[in-house]
């Protein structure tokens, strides 16, 4: 039986990517923080959104491009950066750049992540993006720029909202040592845990064990911590305003700032030179009281008009969801863990499936509505569950 008639909606990938990975590596990709209240309501924020079909139109041929940034996309999403993407699925980070690729949308590379810039790049080419963690070290944060240049990257994401490690609970519940500072990732529970996926652990193994490819070259400086410690001590409230200044005046390509849900800091990034920002809660793994992008949105686009894209993630589990983004103001949106789930689930397969799952989901969405194109879900009349139109 194939994959589309086995798992034809993204969420039918979950339970299987929990049966074939750790559960402390499945609580690292699955928790948010405190009691989940804003990875929920993430989620609960599509729900309620309904979209008004207007019929009569014919047959529509649904055209999912659309331009960002001056490029041609072939869809209006890409792939949100993923902390730890190889040590979830070993090699997922040029698994999902690869099928990126081939469908024609952007996949943003974690400054975390397994993966190194260099050889995600070498897969993605010119749709990867590299998304950044200020370290405090900003010699460090301009050699990892030129670093991304050099591989072709023109779109840089600037992560503003990690200003400390979050607590993440159910991790912790689950043995996990991801984000332990100064403890041993091997411990008895977690080797319990990995020799109960031997798939999962032989597949680890031979991918080097857990990596952090985009920071080893700093080794140097480590100062006899480990790697994991000194992230730590690196890339948690690095950044401010006049940091943000350097980094803008040092990449010379398109740069997005990414966590923003405040309209003070949107004016402030806008007059600062940023192209674009990422309206995004973390995908509820940072504050358990953070808002829900979409319900920021109107409030941020009001402040800095039509001069720049918005893009938004957190919640996004669907083609439909995707549809409810972009009717309900953004102009492009990221998705992390369902991309993830599928990896997870179906290994070097699950990036091409997760894609197509996307777009087929997003072309019927906008048949049903009679909707041609991606500018014309602008139109689409939004309607929340408290029955306020938008």
């Amino acid at each position: 039986m194939s994959d589309m008639l086995k798992y034809p909606r993204l969420t039918d990938l979950e339970k299987k990517a929990k049966r074939r990975i750790p559960p402390f590596m499945f609580a690292y990709l699955d928790a948010g923080t405190g009691r989940d209240f804003a990875k929920d309501a993430n989620e609960v924020a599509y729900r309620e959104i309904s979209l008004t079909p207007q019929f009569l139109r014919g047959r529509v041929a649904a055209d999912t491009s659309t331009t960002l940034l001056g490029k041609v996309y072939g869809a209006p999403f890409g792939v949100a950066p993923i902390g730890l993407s190889s040590t979830i699925w070993p090699g997922a980070e040029q698994i999902l750049a690869r099928a990126a690729k081939a469908h024609n949308f952007p996949y943003a590379l974690s400054t975390v992540a397994g993966d190194s810039i260099e050889r995600v790049s070498k897969v993605g080419g010119d749709i990867t993006w590299f998304q950044l963690y200020p370290p405090a070290d900003r010699d460090m944060c301009l050699d990892m720029m030129r670093r991304a240049r050099e591989c072709g990257v023109d779109t840089l994401v600037v992560t503003a909202d990690v200003p400390a490690p979050s607590r993440r609970e159910r991790m912790r519940l689950s043995g996990g040592p991801v984000g332990s500072r100064g403890k041993s990732m091997y411990t008895p529970r977690v080797i319990m845990q990995s020799m109960s996926r031997p798939e999962w652990a032989l597949r680890l193994l031979a991918n080097g064990g857990p990596r952090f490819r985009n920071i080893e070259p700093y080794s140097d400086r480590f100062g006899g911590m480990g790697v994991t410690e000194f992230i730590g001590s690196q890339l948690n409230g690095g950044l401010d305003w006049d940091y943000l200044d350097i980094i803008r005046d040092r990449w010379p390509g398109k740069l997005l700032l990414k966590g923003i849900l405040h309209g003070q800091d949107a004016e402030r990034a806008a007059r600062a030179g940023v192209d674009g920002l990422v309206i995004s809660n973390h995908g509820g793994r940072q504050l358990d009281a953070a808002p829900h992008p979409l319900h920021q949105l109107p409030h941020i686009r009001a402040v800095v008009g039509n001069k720049m894209p918005l893009i938004v993630d957190s919640g996004i589990r669907s083609g439909l969801d995707v549809a409810k983004a972009i009717a309900s103001g953004a102009d492009f949106v990221l998705i992390g863990r369902s991309f993830l789930y599928a990896v997870a689930a179906l290994g070097k397969r699950g990036g091409e499936h997760a894609a197509t799952v996307l777009i087929e989901e997003l072309q019927d969405v906008m048949r049903q509505l009679g909707v041609a194109s991606i500018d014309g879900l602008s139109d689409v009349p939004v309607t929340r569950a408290s029955s306020r139109t938008l």
